[in-house]
């Protein structure tokens, strides 16, 4: 037989649709109903203070409905296990996809990430080998137009050279 503590404990854990309440209610019914029967003393012609057949089989009964009620009491908290292991099941196997998730999202970001500084050095690389050509340039643009001056005076003292003569 379930205990009192038992039956509170599983009445203010059940959920709001569950038959568990009412189930306790008509086990509670047939508690009362074992504890007339067995106060009752129905001796032969009231004599004799032992229970009759009659009280007895009532008691039996009683009993029998209170068996079969706890059956199916433990029957729908059965049912409500295995509704909240599927439930947890459910759950861990979303959290562990949700991690599975987040894990990939990761390291995508990571690798974009790396592939992102990989661009920054090409770049950076690309930027210094420009900034060294435009740098040969101007140098050769330098040594060329010093070339032309040298020459341009050159061409100047070799025309100022000839007029004098």
């Amino acid at each position: 037989m379930l205990g009192a503590p038992v039956v509170a404990l599983a009445q203010a854990q059940a959920p709001p649709d569950s038959p568990l309440p009412h189930l306790l209610a008509e086990r509670r019914v047939l508690t009362e109903r074992y504890a007339a029967a067995s106060a009752q003393r129905h001796g032969l012609f009231g004599l004799s203070n032992k229970p009759s057949k009659q009280d007895l089989q009532e008691v039996v009964d009683a009993l029998q409905g209170i068996v079969d009620k706890d059956e199916q009491i433990v029957a729908v908290l059965n049912q409500t296990t295995q509704q909240a292991q599927t439930t947890a099941t459910t759950l861990q196997n979303t959290g562990r996809d949700d991690r599975n998730l987040t894990a990939e999202r990761l390291s995508e970001l990571q690798n974009e990430q790396l592939n992102q500084q990989e661009r920054l050095r090409q770049a950076t690389e690309k930027q210094r080998a420009l900034a060294a050509e435009l740098r040969e340039a101007q140098q050769g643009r330098t040594t060329r137009d010093a070339l032309l001056v040298a020459l341009a005076l050159a061409c100047g003292g070799l025309f100022f050279w000839r007029r004098r003569r």
